[in-house]
């Protein structure tokens, strides 16, 4: 009797636990709904299959869960991105031998008389346009509207790539003509970079025309052994966050309990911060390591004399920016191919543009260290378009495109378009591309 009552006294005490536990995983399950309805304003169980916010958290700050370094030094252009990166199967879009994400290798033949050859020249927001062209063919479709494109078969080639800023669109130009590269028109998109990354040059004592020293230092620092042991030991550390964070988010997107998708969202967003504070450790490991690169190291990069200031260096910018808009312009003019010239729209130039509430979430950061490059060098830039456009350069300022329309139209903190913004967009380039042809005929 006694073992009985035992066993019973048992058999109730593991039964109260069960229950607790239940209760305290019912509880645990709804304030998870709870949490998951305030921040994706949907219900979880009839959720739609869509992009997690933390995603696009992770999208906004620029962190790339593939490949750390995919750039590659290039003895010409800087640099450009690796081989076989970003492949896309489905669409047959990768990185081209030359470094260029694109859905040809170059130079690229005619294989019809009908081929009209479009080549697409700046940063990341070009290569943007293109990458979209090869999608969706948004500008192929808007341009076969008119008549004077309707029989044509519109090939696009890339030649942009991330951080990209004059003189590379120039220098990249000049060298795919000299390899027998056949155009019939060029699209240079810029502005941007040559204002918001050639500010950081300036501020890291780096020469204003060099490449973006966000891009490059780090390139030439593994390039010239000249990374710490604490740097190297900081790369594997990113790396190591970067693969948890892959398995995290893949976890995230499969979870079939809230509860689950509250913990994997707050050990995702901890190895974020983990990311970030590591890469800030790494930046200043590369700089320290960087103080003597100049005068030690097999990959040269020139050094300022000093930083110069404000009025100097936005001045120095935008004479750089214009005379490689002017030496693109005659070059392809003496071939008969057409050039046009656009200015990027961005949310820190100040327009008639009122952000959306998404957009003031996503798209505005106030510590963003472009805001003062772009603030400052975008009036500089615009007010040289009217010696430009006398020297018969065909530019155009696209700053305010995105003022007339209620629609979230910026999808990062940096400066690229989503769908609704690469339509308008578009949309500008390919009227104002059709003015001109229809003005010189």
């Amino acid at each position: 009797m006694k073992d009985s009552t035992q066993i019973q006294k048992g058999k109730n005490i593991l039964t109260l636990i069960a229950v607790n536990l239940a209760i305290a995983f019912i509880c645990l399950e709804a304030l998870s709904l709870a949490f998951y309805f305030i921040n994706q304003k949907q219900f979880f169980y009839a959720r739609t299959k869509g992009k997690e916010k933390v995603v696009e958290d992770i999208e906004r700050l620029g962190i790339r869960l593939d490949e750390s370094i995919v750039e590659r030094l290039h003895p010409f252009f800087g640099y450009v991105l690796k081989q076989g990166a970003f492949t896309n199967e489905k669409l047959k879009l990768k990185v081209n031998k030359h470094g260029f994400f694109s859905l040809y290798e170059y130079p690229f033949v005619k294989t019809n008389k009908k081929q009209f050859i479009i080549g697409v020249f700046g940063g990341s927001v070009a290569n943007n346009f293109a990458v979209d062209e090869y999608i969706n063919q948004r500008l192929s479709k808007k341009l076969q509207s008119y008549p004077e494109f309707a029989d044509r078969e519109i090939v696009l080639l890339n030649f942009g790539n991330g951080g990209y800023k004059q003189p590379q669109q120039l220098l990249i130009l000049n060298y795919f003509l000299a390899l027998g590269q056949e155009l019939d028109l060029v699209i240079n998109i810029d502005g941007f970079n040559e204002v918001a990354l050639s500010n950081l040059n300036n501020k890291a004592q780096l020469e204003i025309g060099m490449p973006s020293v966000q891009h490059i230092q780090a390139l030439t620092s593994l390039a010239n052994n000249n990374l710490s042991p604490e740097a190297m030991s900081l790369i594997v550390q990113i790396n190591d966050n970067k693969k948890q964070l892959k398995a995290g988010i893949d976890k995230l997107q499969n979870c079939k309990l809230a509860l689950c998708h509250a913990v994997t969202s707050l050990q995702v967003k901890q190895l974020v911060n983990n990311y970030q504070q590591a890469v800030v450790k790494y930046d200043a490991q590369v700089k320290q390591s960087n103080s003597d690169t100049a005068k030690s190291g097999i990959v040269y990069i020139p050094k300022a004399d000093s930083v110069f200031q404000d009025a100097a260096a936005f001045d120095k910018m935008a004479s750089l920016w214009y005379e490689s808009s002017m030496g693109m312009n005659q070059v392809l003019s003496s071939r008969n191919i057409k050039y046009f010239h656009f200015i990027q729209p961005n949310q820190y130039y100040p327009t008639k543009r009122a952000f959306t509430a998404k957009e003031k979430e996503i798209a505005i950061n106030k510590e963003s260290p472009y805001i003062e490059g772009v603030t400052k060098g975008y009036p500089v830039l615009l007010s040289k378009i009217d010696d430009l456009q006398k020297a018969r350069v065909n530019v155009f300022s696209a700053v305010n495109i995105l003022d007339n329309t209620k629609d979230t139209v910026y999808k990062d903190a940096c400066c690229h378009y989503n769908a609704a913004g690469q339509d308008i967009f578009t949309e500008y380039i390919s009227s104002s591309i059709i003015k001109v042809v229809r003005k010189s005929k």
